[in-house]
């Protein structure tokens, strides 16, 4: 009988996937019009149209002159652009939100012409799917970098978080009652370095957030929390390379799942345990023969639901920042899960890990994003090292009760070959 290999064994018994880089296909990409061209694709959110997912929407942000939020259908077709709003650095979207009493989704993108936040709505009975609500700049005197919007489940209020490259970190209570946005400044969080990307997990109560020269870290959602962070993974190790870009969240049922960073250091996007906050590996979106698709990517969206009949196993992009205009690439979640091994999770999978068909545990969609102003740039000449099977591997977290099982296991099997 042959012997697995020690990665193989370890795999089996710890009942997740070994830290590996792998590659994935892309299926499609958006189309932006030739007046995009020239913008930088900062950041990109994924709205989760209810009871149609076919007509879900990506939102992006584009910082130029002459571009700003720009939306696209999962066909990858432009649908709209508010080009008049000037360029953007952030996006975010939550439904749910109360104007004046009416339930509306509220978008929130970071708006360099004014200066600070705008708001916006979705609306899929007009022309223009995304309307501005009230005025420019409902939060003012600063450039933001990212943005993330949060309902919390105990109090039912509405917070938004946003921080800047210069490190500040701000949470805002959010209120529709007179027909516009306003904020009111509840908390600040200590930052390590300039906010990159921001995303919620509302079932644990976690605001992710990537900062430049200091990886992926864990603040609390709640306003009267201390404000401290907890770092999950430090730039420049195994894990993230020097630069960072977006945070995303896959939201599976149960509180399964995965935290996704974009990496246009590595040209890679990494990805941890939702509930553990391992890492678990990092996947490129490169066409075959490891031509890479997504280059120095800085944006990213995700999604655990069904989207339409294009992405039925859920949805992934990632930007490109090589392209012209700059775009993001689409692939179904599917493939990413499928190109690790052990596979990860497909929440839209009876089989999987113990979800059904169809649904999340109730989270808005994700996406996260790159880091407005001065932040990562792309560098199209780097390469992530390659052993000789072409795999750029990390090394496992392996606890010692698995080590000295896969240490018997590696001996048993020398004996029976002697």
């Amino acid at each position: 009988m042959r012997n697995p290999t020690p990665l193989a064994l370890a795999a089996l018994l710890l009942g997740t996937p070994v830290s590996a880089q792998v590659a994935v296909a892309p299926s499609s990409q958006t189309l932006p019009e030739p007046a995009i061209t020239g913008g930088v694709l900062r950041d990109a959110t994924l709205w989760e149209a209810p009871g149609n997912s076919a007509s879900s929407l990506l939102l992006t942000a584009y910082e130029n002159a002459n571009t700003g939020l720009v939306t696209f259908g999962l066909d990858g077709q432009q649908v709209d652009a508010e080009l008049a709003e000037g360029p953007m650095s952030a996006v975010a979207v939550l439904d749910g939100f109360l104007v004046s009493g009416v339930e509306q989704t509220l978008v929130v993108a970071a708006s360099l012409n004014a200066n600070g936040l705008t708001a916006f709505t979705v609306d899929t009975g007009r022309a223009d799917r995304v309307v501005r609500l009230g005025a420019p700049g409902f939060v003012t005197g600063r450039q933001f970098s990212a943005v993330a919007l949060h309902r919390s489940q105990d109090s039912g209020r509405f917070y938004l978080f946003a921080g800047g490259a210069d490190g500040f970190l701000q949470q805002y209570e959010l209120s529709g009652d007179l027909g516009a946005v306003t904020a009111t400044p509840v908390r600040s969080l200590r930052t390590s370095g300039a906010v990159v990307g921001l995303v919620v997990d509302e079932a644990t109560e976690s605001l992710f957030v990537t900062q430049q020269g200091q990886g992926l870290w864990r603040y609390s959602t709640e306003p009267d929390d201390d404000g401290e962070g907890q770092q999950l993974a430090a730039s420049g190790g195994t894990q993230l390379s020097t630069n960072v870009g977006r945070v995303g969240l896959y939201r599976a049922r149960n509180g399964e799942g995965y935290i996704l960073v974009a990496d246009p250091g590595a040209n890679a996007f990494a990805v941890f345990e939702r509930r553990a906050r391992t890492f678990v590996g990092t996947f490129q979106l490169a066409t075959d023969g490891g031509v890479i698709s997504a280059n120095a990517p800085l944006a990213l969206a995700v999604s655990a639901q069904r989207m339409g009949t294009s992405f039925p196993d859920g949805l992934f992009a990632g930007s490109d920042a090589l392209s012209s205009p700059q775009n993001l690439k689409l692939a179904s979640w599917a493939a990413v899960a499928d190109a690790f091994e052990p596979p990860l999770r497909v929440d839209t999978r009876s089989d999987s890990d113990g979800g059904t068909d169809g649904g999340t545990d109730g989270g808005p969609g994700d996406g996260g994003g790159v880091i407005g102003g001065p932040g990562p740039q792309p560098q199209p000449g780097w390469n992530p090292p390659s052993d000789d099977s072409g795999c750029s591997c990390a090394s496992a977290s392996v606890p010692s009760t698995a080590l000295l099982a896969l240490l018997a296991l590696v001996r048993l099997g020398r004996r029976r070959r002697d």
